[in-house]
């Protein structure tokens, strides 16, 4: 009698509140707030807010596997686990060391991969600890744009920091090389583009490079850095760490 007194309760519930019931003892998905390695400056749509990041859920990575997971899949995941600030808005480091948290917080610390020796050729499988890469943090004093003075002209020249809705300009090589222009903000007291289009072409090789290397976004971002000890051979390698097409789908 107890029993069917519970069924017909049940059914006296709706979807949600079954649902809820069913759920009660599942594990809390609360979410994280991130210190970015930028510090979030630059960021105007934060609005005093803390970017927060909430873990995978099995919708989230069934998302990853459809065919229509294609394409810009990753932007999109990160889109819907990432709150209070727009995707496109990131810098590219900043996606990176979310990519990696995000991976921590839904699988686990412990990142399992198998990587190719470059001495031998051997395969090892081996672990890493997401929560032990090094995090270089913006210093004090950065803005973006970067400027920096040209090791040959001497002049100064502001550097746009890519973000992630700039990702098209830098589907290769030579559309990034191309499209350098749009992320140099002024040259001296000069900003017209076309004019900044020309310089650029004229450049002197140092001073070209000296762009390009702020144009990377090495003034902070997480050290993908590993050093790996081959068992086979005994040799010691640093190398990036691999992160593979399963990063998100394996546990």
């Amino acid at each position: 009698m107890a029993e069917k007194n519970t069924e017909q309760n049940l059914t006296k519930l709706s979807e949600d509140q079954i649902l809820e019931l069913l759920l009660k003892d599942a594990p809390k998905s609360d979410e994280l707030e991130l210190e970015l390695p930028s510090r979030c400056v630059g960021y105007k749509s934060l609005n005093g807010k803390a970017p927060t990041l909430r873990p995978m859920s099995f919708d989230d990575e069934k998302s990853m596997l459809s065919p229509n997971g294609q394409g810009d899949a990753m932007n999109k995941l990160l889109a819907r686990c990432l709150s209070n600030i727009s995707i496109s808005e990131l810098y590219q480091p900043d996606k990176l060391y979310i990519m990696l948290k995000l991976r921590e917080i839904s699988y686990g610390d412990d990142y399992p991969v198998e990587i190719t020796c470059p001495a031998c050729n051997k395969d090892t499988k081996v672990q890493f600890k997401l929560s032990s890469l090094k995090i270089n943090y913006a210093d004090d004093d950065f803005s973006d744009p970067v400027e920096v003075t040209l090791p040959v002209l001497k002049h100064k020249v502001g550097i746009r920091l890519p973000r992630v809705k700039d990702e098209q300009y830098f589907e290769t090589t030579d559309k990034a090389l191309a499209n350098l222009w749009r992320f140099v903000e002024y040259v001296n007291e000069y900003d017209q583009k076309p004019l900044i289009s020309k310089f650029l072409e004229k450049l002197p090789l140092r001073d070209a490079h000296a762009v390009l290397n702020a144009l990377s976004g090495k003034q902070f971002g997480i050290d993908t850095q590993v050093h790996f000890l081959c068992p086979s051979c005994n040799t010691k390698t640093r190398m990036e760490m691999p992160i593979t097409s399963d990063f998100f789908t394996t546990s």
